[in-house]
């Protein structure tokens, strides 16, 4: 298979997040190219893609492109796509196409002289009896594939042989999260409150007697998350050495990137996605507490979801893998109820 791999900016193109600035960031639908001495060497393979389009036939469709430019500005490459994928799964898009272009700077009295970059508007939308172009439309095809989860876009994926234009996205919580919670500093308080207060604060009777065999009496209340941290951060070491016997280096630690996701690492082989949430008590049971946001997206992704439950995580610990099937026959209790008033 060969494949042209275009990485863009995280903060580029994403959905299903709630801008909760005062003013501002919102997807910028763009990646420059050349900026400058700067070469984006990576995203310059997208020139390896065939052209298909002759946009200098299509007036109109040139203008819709530059509609919005403050600047001179001259288009260099118009590129269209019908094959369209999500982390590997073809979406049903029919006639409309995805289009993406490179727009380079040609103003010499601007500071921006020179600057080239590719563009991917949400609001691109042309038609005419050649072609439609929806960009905004297979966006939400993508994320209606994904059960309108929040992601982010990563990179596209362009498969020469099959013409497939992969979506790689991650998927960074739930629908409407707020920018806040996506973008921000992975350390702090943020993370721990999203992370320990959901799932670890409700466990104190079950942890506390093994904390304090491991630490002595002067565990307690008030100190008690500081030491599941320490736990935590065992546990997660520990699951990332156990899933990379089966996935070598294709794993990454989402919820270290984004506190606020709904799993914890993952893992990609060839066009296959596998989501791991990782659990983990210093006593011996196997038990544990999941937000309903986690619940369910276990319950969305059940094919693709494998859950990690590491026990006695201070001592000898061991570690258990389950699907979501299998813990469906485990005991359930609830911990809390949110009432409100409609």
């Amino acid at each position: 298979m060969k494949q042209v791999v275009l990485p863009i900016n995280k903060k580029s193109l994403f959905l299903n997040i709630l801008n909760d600035n005062e003013r501002g960031h919102t997807a910028t639908v763009s990646t420059p190219i050349k900026q400058g001495n700067s070469v984006n060497k990576q995203l310059m393979k997208i020139y390896k893609i065939p052209k298909k389009i002759d946009f200098n036939a299509k007036p109109l469709l040139v203008d819709e492109l530059i509609k919005n430019s403050k600047s001179k500005i001259k288009i260099k490459n118009v590129f269209v796509f019908n094959k369209i994928s999500v982390n590997g799964k073809m979406i049903e898009n029919g006639k409309v196409f995805y289009c993406m272009y490179i727009k380079e700077e040609v103003d010499s009295s601007k500071a921006q002289f020179g600057r080239i970059k590719l563009h991917y508007p949400l609001s691109l939308k042309y038609e005419d009896d050649d072609i439609i172009i929806d960009n905004k439309r297979i966006i939400k095809l993508i994320s209606k594939k994904i059960c309108d989860y929040a992601f982010i876009v990563n990179s596209f994926e362009y498969d020469l042989e099959s013409e497939i234009l992969n979506f790689n996205v991650t998927i960074i919580g739930e629908n409407g999260i707020p920018y806040s919670k996506v973008f921000i500093n992975n350390k702090g308080v943020g993370n721990k409150f999203n992370g320990i207060f959901n799932e670890v604060a409700e466990s104190y009777d079950m942890e506390i007697i093994s904390l304090r065999n491991k630490y002595g009496q002067e565990i307690g209340p008030n100190n008690y998350l500081e030491y599941m941290e320490i736990s935590k951060a065992k546990a997660v070491l520990e699951a990332e050495k156990y899933i990379r016997r089966e996935y070598k280096n294709n794993i990454k630690n989402i919820s270290a990137l984004y506190p606020y996701s709904l799993y914890d690492i993952e893992c990609r082989k060839e066009n296959k996605t596998i989501y791991y949430l990782i659990f983990y008590t210093t006593s011996n049971n196997e038990y544990f507490n999941i937000s309903s946001k986690k619940l369910k997206f276990i319950n969305d992704f059940k094919n693709d979801v494998e859950l990690l439950i590491i026990t006695n995580i201070l001592d000898k610990l061991k570690i258990s893998k389950y699907t979501i099937n299998q813990i469906l026959s485990f005991s359930k209790s609830i911990n809390s109820i949110m009432f409100r008033k409609e």
